[in-house]
């Protein structure tokens, strides 16, 4: 911690007017201004991050572990495809992980794991004991059901992903594959896949919709099924060259109805039927010339009437994996990718440019290989996406652990249309959800004003991913960049509540862009005496990889040694040059 330092000579009724810039004829900003802080605090500035409050924050950091049942760490697990449920006061994660049995994970805080028993261990004569990937878990009535993919090998020798259901008391289990009649009164053995009728097709990342009394299932499909295997299904296909996405409704949660079976989403197509690809990110990556694309990992999930289905796009081993979505008022059709000409628009998350582009480097060093989201909600009412990230974050390579994947978290957000959108990959200190913390993020309770242009963008709960030098080009219109922009000089920001509140934290967020980034903040003021001095900005988001970048989504994180009370909060910023930023989080309470 900063030790506070109370002294009589602090300019305690020093009131300073900042002369504005961009302010118009509104007021100047007033703040107190001091020599030295009055308030504790720890600006996590350590380049290491090992000293940060974890009842506050999490961090997206991984490290080999959790070898043996029963161990904990203070990181995440390293584990691909991952999904979280939340049950009884604990987090349960499972993911893709050894490929022949289904491990679970639990943690009451989002920081520290568990390893438990085995979830799920195939037994001896099923059908599917190997290639065990893309776990879903689903609580239907009273119990909990693991939807899977494994390899079944056929009588030809090919090997092929095929979909599969256990059954548990417990969300921890232990699973056991689901064997009887199903809805269909088809007789299913623990030698065959529970969903029948798709035999030697490739089908696999199962992920299942409860709503109201209906089921629905939802699962990738690849096109590209050998001529041998072709049948109606493939058919249906729009240029029978790609993996899918595909929908069906559940009869029940083990039978599905294949006369429902649709087709929703194919890579590069804003929906199903259009006449030509127009989302060229979702075909950055092939795996086998030009024209084949990759859509997997589907999750969807129902909010105010709208089904959102996202989805990964492009080869998991390639920096560009990436979260896209997609929006219908139906389960089963009529689903349609956001396009408006804006780069963008539908990747939730993911580095946003092709391989080998300056934009790619940007993110050497951060997150990449972003993807194959579990979607999960919060006790607190937060949505957080739960993915994996290249374990290695400079490179991959087929050698362990740099083909290793690793779990991370995000926040979902959504825009006044009730679209959604991410500020991440991260790997700044993000807040707990407020079940955890106690905090959430009030700012955008107050009122903004700055001695800058964009003041609006200060409390709009988005940061920026791309950075302006990318914005030049002017083939391509990425994103709008919505920061704040100050002149060189001192400028101050004034956050004013309509009541006191309690502050605990507060998140700054950055420019996108190096060249207009700051290293310090000169004070912040909350009033009453109480102020910090000299917060630093963490130089572990700074990347030197062919030139300077910064990370996105890169925060100032001071951490308050008390709880403050107050109706205002002035920060004060000197530099040299222009600076931008792009938001600030106050994690605290309205009282």
């Amino acid at each position: 911690m900063k030790k506070a330092v109370l002294s009589a000579v602090l300019c305690a009724t020093a009131i300073f007017t900042a002369a504005a810039c961009g302010c118009g004829g509104k007021a100047k900003i007033q703040y107190q201004k001091y020599n030295a802080s009055t308030v504790s605090f720890k600006d996590n500035s350590d380049k290491g991050l090992t000293d940060y409050d974890k009842s506050l924050y999490y961090l997206n950091e991984w490290k080999q572990g959790y070898e043996t049942v029963g161990q904990t760490g203070d990181f995440f697990p390293d584990m691909a495809d991952p999904v979280i449920v939340y049950d009884d006061g604990y987090y349960y994660a499972f993911g893709t992980r050894q490929c022949t049995v289904y491990q679970c994970f639990r943690s009451a805080d989002l920081t520290t794991w568990e390893r438990l028993d085995d979830a799920f261990v195939p037994e001896k004569g099923s059908w599917g004991t190997t290639g065990l990937y893309a776990p879903d878990i689903q609580k239907i009535g009273d119990k909990w059901y693991l939807y899977y993919t494994a390899t079944q090998t056929y009588s030809d020798e090919r090997n092929r992903c095929q979909l599969g259901v256990a059954v548990a008391d417990n969300v921890y289990g232990p699973y056991v594959q689901f064997t009887g009649v199903n809805a269909n009164g088809e007789d299913i053995s623990l030698g065959e896949p529970s969903f029948r009728g798709m035999a030697k097709h490739q089908i696999l990342d199962a992920n299942v919709l409860q709503d109201g009394d209906k089921l629905y299932m939802y699962f990738s499909y690849d096109t590209k099924t050998p001529q041998s295997y072709e049948s109606d299904y493939a058919m249906m296909s729009k240029d029978r060259y790609a993996a899918e996405i595909w929908g069906v409704e559940l009869k029940d949660p083990v039978t599905w109805d294949l006369s429902t079976l649709t087709p929703l989403l194919t890579p590069g197509y804003k929906t199903y039927d259009a006449p030509k690809r127009t989302i060229s990110w979702e075909t950055w990556s092939y795996v086998e010339g030009p024209g084949y694309g990759i859509l997997e990992g589907p999750q969807i999930f129902k909010r105010n009437g709208k089904y959102i289905l996202t989805y990964s796009a492009n080869l998991y081993s390639h920096d560009c994996y990436a979260v896209g979505y997609a929006v219908s008022d139906s389960p089963l059709s009529g689903f349609e990718k956001p396009d408006d000409g804006t780069h963008l628009k539908n990747m939730l998350l993911g580095v946003p440019s092709a391989p080998g582009t300056g934009l790619a480097n940007y993110y050497k060093g951060f997150t990449k290989g972003t993807g194959h989201a579990g979607i999960f909600r919060t006790p607190s009412g937060e949505y957080m996406f739960a993915y994996h990230a290249h374990f290695n974050r400079e490179k991959w390579s087929e050698t362990p652990p740099d083909n290793y994947r690793a779990l991370a978290l995000d926040y979902i957000y959504f825009d006044k249309d009730g679209m959604p959108y991410t500020n991440g990959p991260t790997y700044s200190l993000q807040l707990k959800p407020e079940h955890i913390s106690g905090y959430r993020n009030i700012a955008g309770e107050a009122k903004i004003r700055a001695e800058g242009a964009n003041a609006q963008y200060l409390n709009d709960n988005y940061t920026n991913r791309t950075c302006r030098e990318i914005m030049l080009d002017p083939k391509v219109r990425y994103e709008d960049i919505k920061e704040a922009e100050f002149k060189a000089g001192t400028r101050s920001i004034e956050i004013k509540f309509g009541k006191p509140v309690t502050v605990k934290a507060l998140n700054i967020y950055n420019s996108c862009d190096y060249s207009l980034s700051v290293l310090s903040i000169d004070q912040i003021d909350f009033g009453n005496g109480k102020g910090i001095v000299n917060a630093l900005f963490n130089q572990r988001y700074f990347s030197s990889v062919t030139e300077e970048y910064i990370f996105p989504h890169a925060a100032f994180n001071i951490e308050l040694g008390e709880e403050i009370v107050t109706d205002k909060i002035v920060i004060t910023i000197t530099s040299g040059k222009a600076f931008a930023l792009g938001e600030i989080e106050v994690a605290g309470k309205l009282n």
